[in-house]
């Protein structure tokens, strides 16, 4: 028995391929949250900057700060950053950050101009923004709220109450018409982008609050604090479970569904697995637990801890 069980673990071995990082990017304070497209790739630091690199050759095109507030001591500190997004034509760049009094405010940066502009200023707890389109943006609040807004006419264009717990994330399908949304309950509710009609609620593996979310073609993967790993179907059809070894702070799917990918292990190392739980790549070089992860394509994956961005090719 024990031989088996030896050669079952040198095969598994064998068959794993380990990998270093293709590109590493590091800055001078810590990464609080990224965005990127083809052309740009932008941190927002944890000192307030914002620093735009140009995709392809990770040189620095132009970078800024944010205002300071004032804790509640008084002390001037720089503003948290909540969440990043390039607008789909590729032309401004949203930031919804913190200001005084703990309001959430929302900027608007123009690439070509370099003119920050404040759009509005809130009490409500937004969490994170993602555009829709150029002129519509879908806020989730902590309060497990999500609101679609119409940027040109300055308007919620709907408010819905989505679940009773605390928010977590959001992950958007594709093409943008859906959005799975976790929150501490370890549920995923998918949520028409259109109208913010409920369409599933998906309640199986998972049981605890979700750490990360993604969503390509009909299928989401659900990372949560219990180290449970479900994918799914955007239906609720459960396609494959695992139960990771750490926390999952980080999680993806492959856009051809042939892959997913996770935070591994308590020295923050990625396993890339086959849709069928094989074990393909062991990805080595983070120094600090992932904030998030994304493939870039098939075979490149984006990943990013307060301390580094990591480009991935799995060969």
């Amino acid at each position: 028995m024990k031989k088996i069980v030896f050669l079952l673990f040198a095969s598994f071995l064998f068959a794993l391929t380990t990998l270093k990082p293709h590109n590493f990017i590091r800055y001078d304070y810590y990464i609080s949250k990224i965005t990127y497209n083809k052309s740009y790739l932008i941190a927002g630091l944890e000192n307030g900057e914002i620093v735009i690199k140009d995709f392809n050759t990770f040189k620095s095109i132009y970078s800024f700060k944010l205002p300071k507030i004032h804790d509640f001591m008084g002390d001037l500190i720089s503003m948290p950053i909540y969440s990043l997004d390039i607008s789909p034509n590729g032309k401004n760049l949203l930031i919804l950050a913190e200001g005084e009094n703990a309001v959430r405010i929302l900027f608007i940066f123009d690439f070509n101009s370099h003119k920050l502009t404040k759009i509005f200023t809130t009490k409500d707890t937004l969490m994170k923004a993602k555009y829709i389109t150029n002129t519509k943006i879908l806020f989730g609040l902590l309060s497990d709220e999500i609101i679609l807004y119409d940027l040109k006419n300055k308007k919620q264009i709907y408010r819905k109450q989505i679940g009773n717990y605390v928010f977590s994330t959001y992950a958007l399908n594709n093409s943008k018409t859906k959005v799975a949304i976790g929150d501490e309950s370890g549920a995923v509710k998918v949520v028409r982008v259109s109208d913010g009609k409920k369409v599933a609620k998906i309640i199986a593996f998972n049981k605890d609050k979700t750490l990360n979310l993604d969503y390509q073609q009909n299928l989401i993967i659900n990372a949560t604090s219990d180290m449970r790993i479900g994918i799914y179907t955007d239906t609720g059809v459960t396609k494959v479970t695992l139960k990771a070894k750490f926390l999952p702070y980080a999680a993806a799917l492959s856009p051809k569904l042939d892959t997913f990918a996770i935070q591994y292990d308590e020295k923050n190392q990625i396993m890339v697995y086959s849709i069928y739980k094989k074990p393909l790549f062991l990805l080595k070089g983070h120094t600090m637990p992932l904030n998030n992860m994304k493939y870039l394509n098939e075979k490149s994956i984006i990943s990013f801890s307060p301390a580094e961005i990591i480009i991935w090719k799995l060969k």
